[in-house]
């Protein structure tokens, strides 16, 4: 009975001292984000960590066990990260970013340890962030073909996103407080006439019942969207917090391929008339603009953002314009 007990004695200060990393999915302890988090907590062992992987399927109520110290992290979305840390949290801002392109750059960047002091804000700090592809609107109603069209029309927003409230306030859209557990049903239920969604959510949620026969999903991105890793600063050194934020960033392409994949299978995917492409990268830099003024976007990631942009993209106007984002 000893020589059975000592082993498992042993093994107690470990268990006892390991972090709780807590991940975010619908789908829980299963899928391509799930793998990937348990090839990052055999990593962290090199790292000189244990950690211990913790499912949710609702974001609220992990968000808000990270916050009472039930979690030391969280992997999230990035719109929820915002209330954590802001830099990293505006990534995932309206227009911030035009394509994956620019969406790995700024991923890249954020990875750098000359930007590892953005990543902090007081005791949280992001210790890396996976693409989780552009958000795209998904109507009920081809027949929408303009920004006017959509007055008095029920979009579905997030409620922990005041970007979201304020932009349908700005096109006289009405906001239908939602979040991502419930968002997809009230879309396929007919409670609302659009959604913003990454591609990845389309066959997950079954959008596919909300677009129908009779809508459409509008190719054009509004947003890059991000899942991060936000831990408690405290909790983690900071040659940690740097392999950690490497390593997501090293698995880039893994995501993509993710995406990628989601892209291909949805249905009835039209692009904006070629002459209405200007005026939605106007509208887009408009709002982003109006909500950088707001105070819901972080200036100074806004000017990475840009950065990034014009790296993928130097002929863009915006280039030379000398606005700092």
């Amino acid at each position: 009975m000893l020589r059975i007990l000592i082993p498992v004695l042993l093994m107690l200060p470990v268990l006892a001292n390991a972090k709780t990393i807590c991940v975010f999915s619908l789908i829980g302890a299963q899928g391509e984000l799930w793998e990937l988090m348990t090839d990052y907590r055999i990593a962290a062992t090199g790292w000189g960590e244990e950690i211990e992987l913790r499912p949710f399927t609702n974001e609220r109520v992990a968000a808000e066990d990270l916050k009472a110290g039930l979690c030391d992290g969280l992997m999230m979305t990035g719109i929820k990260a915002r209330q954590f840390v802001p830099f990293s949290g505006s990534i995932d801002s309206i227009g911030g970013l035009h394509n994956y392109d620019s969406l790995r750059v700024m991923i890249e960047l954020a990875a750098h340890p000359q930007l590892a002091p953005s990543m902090r804000n007081g005791a949280w700090e992001t210790a890396g962030i996976l693409p989780l592809g552009a958000a795209y609107i998904f109507l009920k109603d081809r027949r929408i073909t303009g920004v006017e069209d959509l007055a008095g029309k029920r979009m579905a927003v997030f409620d922990s996103d005041r970007a979201q409230v304020l932009m349908c306030e700005r096109i006289s859209v009405i906001p239908e407080l939602s979040d991502v557990s419930n968002f997809s049903n009230k879309f396929n239920n007919n409670v609302v006439d659009l959604i913003a969604a990454p591609a990845t959510a389309y066959m997950a949620l079954e959008l596919y019942r909300g677009v129908g026969a009779h809508g459409m999903v509008v190719k054009l991105p509004v947003a890059q969207l991000t899942m991060q890793l936000v831990v408690n600063h405290d909790k983690f050194d900071d040659a940690f917090l740097n392999q950690s934020r490497r390593f997501l960033a090293d698995h880039y392409d893994d995501a993509m391929r993710i995406v990628h994949a989601a892209e291909d299978e949805m249905l009835f995917v039209y692009p904006p008339p070629d002459k209405d492409r200007s005026h939605h990268e106007q509208m887009k830099n408009e709002s982003r603009t109006f909500l950088i003024e707001s105070g819901v976007y972080h200036e100074d990631a806004m000017r990475w953002l840009k950065k990034a942009r014009c790296k993928v993209s130097p002929e863009r106007s915006e280039c030379s314009n000398g606005q700092p984002w």
